[in-house]
């Protein structure tokens, strides 16, 4: 969540860190800055929450739940936009330099059992204890908002002298599978750096059952090695902040603080090694980028000086669609914080383009400090702050757009005492699914609600009103019906009803159609001009 120890570079040097080379394994240039990128049409900036605490890490749960981690050890839920007063849960965790409450993971059988998986820095229960460890934890989350039933499953070592270099996060995998990583817990280019050695749990990306405790699966790449610690997925890195799994090629893309040299997005494979190790040689700050000995699998992209790369994501919604597929990415540090875009080749393998998005509005870039999150309502979720700073959580959306077409009246001069029949086309010219709430007024005195009919949707009907509401995709056109039975007066009368048209995004949509009932329509001459 924080840059590394050395953290002290100039402004110039901060900026030269958002550069970039055209290669395969792409590396920072000062005289080749990364280019701005305005967002695209119609997508606008929505603020979630205002203020979020010291955010660290977001999951969604199924059913749209918003869940994030303080770094001071609580929980919090976002439902329906609306942040929850108080915490779902509440951990005991240190704070000291990156520690605390640092990730978090929806079991992928959440419908079913309700489990949350967190990863944290535990407070020793007797404060003169000096045992410290990093825990996975899982509890159960109930539809009243609140947690329940901690329980650990597992824990790793924590060097009590050393409060950097923490790690980590927690994702499942498509394979059901937990994956973990966890920080080297050490000094910078400490002798003994525990990255290369498979005899240490630390420096690592680790692959289990989730179980409790947590299981070890036979398949793992290390699992038959003598002496290795076999839950071990990849090894040789550093501090991998957060990590994601590829839906398109099938790889896990993970972000990597380096020190001052060799900030990265690495693409891990099982059993790879990503070449930290005792010693790593950051002092020539060579441009030729990370080397090549530990039998290091090339970065994607790397950084030289270090900009602190945090949460990481692959969008998969269907709001935007020109970024499906694409990869996106937070920087930590003040002068570099920001939103970057990446594009891949077809294989999956490199990419092809690096750019940073700005504010269509302000025209700034975009700040994202901590993690950003392809959410199931097609948006981009992303935190302005985090770790030791407060800030919003926001999300990128597409705006919607409906069209009421026509609200049209059986006849228009009907009789009184007789049945009229409105017909409603609903046409949604956006470009993401969207809910909508239609309403039908109607005079009291003038006429009654017979009967309504709707292809789709959900029917309210009352006596001198109709609601009428549902999702509706983008592109798709439903008809309504509805019939007014119309009072018998004396005299003719004017018959107007209102129909109103809301959805999220939207701008609303009022109708007035009008009939004549028990009169003669009136229409005027036509008026001949001379060209």
């Amino acid at each position: 969540m924080s840059p590394p120890r050395k953290v002290i570079v100039s402004v110039v040097c901060a900026l030269a860190a958002l550069a970039l080379l055209t290669l395969a394994t792409r590396g920072a240039s000062p005289s080749d800055p990364v280019p701005y990128e305005p967002l695209p049409a119609d997508v606008k900036v929505e603020t979630v929450v205002p203020n979020a605490s010291q955010l660290v890490a977001m999951a969604f749960t199924p059913d749209g739940r918003l869940l994030y981690t303080e770094r001071t050890g609580k929980v919090r839920v976002v439902v329906n936009g609306v942040l929850q007063p108080g915490a779902v849960m509440t951990f005991p965790v240190k704070t000291e330099g990156e520690r605390g409450l640092l990730g978090i993971a929806v079991d992928p059988s959440f419908a079913a059992n309700h489990y949350v998986w967190v990863y944290f820095t535990r407070q020793p229960a007797i404060p003169q204890c000096s045992s410290i460890e990093n825990r996975v934890v899982r509890f159960t989350l109930g539809d009243d908002h609140q947690g329940y039933d901690a329980i650990g499953a597992g824990c790793f070592p924590v060097n009590q002298f050393v409060t950097i270099h923490n790690g980590g996060n927690l994702h499942f995998g498509p394979d059901g599978m937990l994956y973990v990583t966890v920080g080297n817990n050490d000094d910078v280019n400490d002798h003994i750096d525990p990255a290369q050695s498979l005899g240490s749990p630390l420096g690592k990306l680790h692959r289990f059952i989730p179980d409790v405790p947590l299981g070890i699966p036979g398949d793992n790449p290390f699992y038959s090695t003598p002496g290795a610690v076999q839950s071990i997925y990849a090894r040789g890195l550093r501090n991998s902040f957060d990590f994601t799994f590829d839906p398109i090629g099938g790889a896990i893309f993970a972000t990597e603080n380096g020190d001052d040299c060799d900030d990265e997005i690495n693409r891990i494979l099982p059993g790879g090694n990503y070449g930290w190790r005792p010693n790593y040689p950051c002092d020539d700050e060579s441009p030729t980028g990370p080397d090549s000995a530990s039998n290091t699998l090339p970065p994607l992209i790397y950084w030289t000086p270090s900009l602190a790369p945090t949460g990481i994501t692959v969008y998969t919604g269907t709001a935007i669609p020109e970024w499906q597929g694409d990869l996106f990415m937070c920087s930590f540090k003040d002068a570099t914080t920001a939103l970057h875009h990446f594009k891949l080749n077809a294989a999956r393998t490199a990419i092809v383009s690096h750019t940073i998005l700005t504010n269509t509005t302000t025209h700034q870039r975009i700040q994202c400090r901590t993690d950003v999150l392809a959410a199931p309502d097609g948006a981009l979720y992303f935190s302005e702050g985090g770790g030791w700073v407060n800030g919003p959580i926001k999300r990128l959306i597409r705006k919607s757009s409906f069209s009421a077409t026509t609200v049209s009246p059986q006849r228009l001069n009907p009789a009184s005492e007789a049945l009229l029949e409105y017909t409603i086309d609903l046409r949604h010219i956006g470009s993401l699914t969207n809910t909508f709430a239609l309403t039908v007024d109607m005079p009291g005195a003038l006429a009654f609600l017979s009967d309504a009919q709707a292809a789709q949707g959900t029917l309210v009907k009352e006596p001198h009103r109709l609601r009428w509401s549902g999702t509706i995709p983008a592109g798709e056109r439903w008809t309504a019906t509805y019939q007014l039975y119309l009072t018998r007066l004396l005299d003719p009368y004017i018959l107007t009803n209102t129909v109103r048209l809301t959805a999220p995004g939207a701008t609303t949509i009022v109708l007035t159609p009008t009939v004549i009932v028990d009169g003669q329509l009136t229409f005027l001459p036509v008026i001949q001009r001379s060209p």
